[in-house]
């Protein structure tokens, strides 16, 4: 999860991520690529088979559940890399982000604050 407030580069973070995963894998499915703020990829790696998705979408409870309607359709996604929002800064978005993710107790979570 990389979380931050607004203008803290999560988006940022999300299209570097994917600029470079792209060269060893093919893109599944997208959303939204032509808005920074809320793009969303599924990609699948080359080499190892595994199911990636990258969503920048953080800011409103319509593109957390675009993001959890795109989730349900790659139930075996093995990576997912999500803007979230800090829980000090707006408790409602953090907490419904963490439902869309439906993080099981022997998910490895990584936080990255920016």
């Amino acid at each position: 999860m990389i979380e931050g407030s607004k203008g803290a580069g999560k988006s940022k973070f999300i299209y570097e991520k994917y600029r470079e995963l792209i060269s060893r894998c093919s893109k599944v499915d997208s959303k939204n690529e032509d808005d920074w703020n809320t793009r969303m990829y599924v990609l699948q790696d080359d080499r190892t088979s595994e199911t990636i998705i990258l969503n920048s979408g953080s800011d409103m409870r319509c593109i957390i559940n675009d993001f959890s309607d795109l989730l349900g359709k790659y139930p075996q996604a093995d990576i997912i890399y999500t803007a979230i929002r800090p829980y000090e800064n707006n408790p409602l978005l953090h907490n419904w982000m963490k439902e869309a993710l439906h993080i099981q107790k022997d998910d490895i979570v990584i936080e990255t604050r920016l």
